[in-house]
């Protein structure tokens, strides 16, 4: 496990806390784990960023759904890891709300600034896909029903900073090893990065 990724280990474990405790008011015998949504015709229904849309947890019964929200934010294991030229600055957060933010250094060109917000929506397209869901020692993919998988990624341009809303699922913090390293490698053609934020107050706007 990479060093990013194992300081957002916390992050992770916290979630994934909540849901077993969300599990366990449900009971073992009547819960669906992260099912997608489907409407009367049987189509997928999408999140409002684009993504599937899929629940953390519901009752095969009721047939209600439930979303679960941490109470106050997780600490990271440590505040600033490097990732080659990289200074990833990580904060208080919830795997499940998860805030992210680029910061270029200096104005960046369109371009870069647009590059940049394609390489993170590729990234949790893949995410979402379960292209993660074995990375690292606590993916949960091969155990306990959980799929492994982002639940959605809201991206945006903002002020010349590419910031997206992140809710991770049961993706595990493996993710992050290849954002950094394809983050490290954009750098190298592209414009510098002064820093990448993970965590942080939530956008009332995200």
């Amino acid at each position: 496990m990479t060093a990013l990724a194992q300081a957002l280990l916390p992050l992770y474990r916290g979630y994934l806390r909540r849901l077993h405790e969300m599990v366990d008011r449900i009971g073992e015998d009547k819960v669906l784990r992260e099912p997608i949504a489907r409407d009367e015709s049987r189509s997928l229904v999408r999140h409002e960023s684009g993504f599937v849309l899929r629940f953390d947890v519901a009752d095969s019964q009721s047939g209600e759904t439930f979303e679960v929200h941490g109470a106050r934010a997780d600490d990271p294991v440590q505040r600033e890891v490097r990732v080659g030229p990289i200074r990833f600055m990580l904060e208080p957060g919830n795997w499940e709300e998860l805030p992210l933010r680029c910061v270029f250094a200096g104005k960046p060109p369109d371009e870069d600034v647009a590059a940049l917000a394609e390489l993170l929506h590729g990234w949790a397209v893949l995410a979402a896909n379960g292209g993660f869901a074995t990375s690292g020692e606590d993916a949960v993919a091969g155990g306990g029903g959980w799929t492994g998988r982002l639940h959605s990624a809201a991206v945006r341009v903002e002020g010349g900073e590419v910031i997206a809303a992140l809710d991770l699922g049961t993706c595990p913090p493996g993710a992050f090893g290849p954002l950094g390293d394809a983050f490290a490698a954009f750098v190298l053609e592209r414009s510098p990065l002064e820093r990448v934020v993970i965590g942080g107050p939530k956008r009332e706007d995200s």
